[in-house]
C-alpha cells in the first residue's frame, strides 16, 4: 500500500469480506454474503465512536461453526446479519451505548466484545452475556444503560429470560 493512499475495503470504506468470512475450512472458498444494511450501520457506529477502527471478532458462521462456538441455533451470524465486534480502548458497554444511538440494532454485551445484529427484536432488543448465562427478556429492555445496570445489580433485581 502506498504511504499516501488509504486502502478502501471491498464491502465498504472500512470493511473487508475477509473480516466476515466463516473461519471453518469448508467455507474458505464460499462467497461472503453479509448484509449491506449491517455494514452501513457498522460504518455509522465507527463515526459515532470517533472514527476508531472496529475489529470484527466473528461475522458469518455456517451452522456447523455456529454450533461449534455455542451460538444460538437461529443466530443472525448464519445469515450474515450479525457481527461480534470490539474497538481498542472502548469497553463493550460503551460500544453498545454508541450502537443504541444508531437505531435498528439488537445489542448483546459480553465481557470482551459487543454483538450487533439487524434482526427484529425477538424476544429482546438487548442482552448481556455473563458467565454463560444470557440475561434478556422481560426486564427493562428499552434502554441499554438501565438494562445493563439492572443486570449488574445497580438498578434492581436481575432475572434471566
Amino acid at each position: 500500500m502506498d504511504g499516501n493512499k488509504k486502502s478502501l475495503g471491498d464491502l465498504s470504506t472500512n470493511f473487508w469480506k475477509s473480516e466476515f468470512r466463516c473461519p471453518c475450512k469448508k467455507c474458505r472458498r464460499k462467497k461472503v454474503r453479509v448484509s449491506q444494511l449491517l455494514i452501513f450501520k457498522l460504518e455509522m457506529l465507527r463515526i459515532e465512536l470517533g472514527n476508531k477502527p472496529i475489529i470484527i471478532n466473528s461475522g458469518i458462521r455456517c451452522p456447523e461453526e455456529n454450533d461449534r462456538v455455542g451460538g444460538h441455533p437461529n443466530s443472525a451470524h448464519i445469515t450474515g446479519l450479525a457481527a461480534d465486534i470490539k474497538v481498542k480502548g472502548v469497553r463493550p458497554i460503551d460500544i453498545g451505548l454508541a450502537a443504541e444511538k444508531i437505531k435498528g440494532l439488537r445489542i448483546g454485551i459480553a465481557k470482551t466484545y459487543c454483538h450487533l445484529d439487524i434482526k427484529p427484536p425477538s424476544p429482546s432488543k438487548f442482552w448481556i452475556y455473563e458467565n454463560k448465562i444470557i440475561y434478556s427478556g422481560s426486564i427493562e429492555n428499552d434502554n441499554l444503560l438501565k438494562f445493563y445496570q439492572i443486570i449488574n445489580g445497580k438498578g434492581g433485581e436481575k432475572t434471566d429470560g
